[in-house]
């Protein structure tokens, strides 16, 4: 399996789970992952928490994770040319059918994932559960 390899070749990892419910998490998770790269000495890519900050806004907006009492976690993966990071969800809204949107150009909101997409080496839905990765270049 193409992730379990990719796991175990990390040099560093971590995991956390956060409370759902609050936007709070964002920032809670932004640090998190910056606390984690200075303790072990790993520049942080400008693009990493811009990231993290859109797919845990995307977990905490569009899914269970934004109702209180559920989780969002975060996974940290360090390789040497590259930093993975994973947000898995509560699971999908009762109800509610995920689709793909195109903002207007007046919108303010609906680019997240078109950040996401440009900014990252990769990204993705998690193999596991419900979530999604993005990898960013070290």
């Amino acid at each position: 399996m193409i992730v379990a390899a990719a796991v175990m070749q990390a040099l560093h990892q971590a995991r956390r789970t956060f409370p759902g419910g609050d936007m709070v998490t964002v920032g809670a998770a932004r640090r998190w992952v910056e606390d984690h790269l200075r303790e072990w000495d790993v520049e942080a890519p400008d693009l990493l928490t811009l990231i993290v900050s859109e797919l845990v806004t995307n977990a905490l907006t569009h899914t269970r994770s934004g109702i209180p009492g559920e989780n969002v976690t975060l996974r940290l993966y360090v390789h040497s040319d590259y930093i993975r990071v994973a947000v898995k969800d509560a699971g999908p809204k009762p109800r509610r059918v995920p689709r793909r949107r195109s903002p207007e150009d007046t919108s303010t909101h609906g680019r997240g994932l078109l950040l996401v997409d440009a900014l990252s080496l990769r990204w993705g839905p998690l193999t596991v559960g419900t979530g999604v990765f993005a990898e960013v270049a070290r």
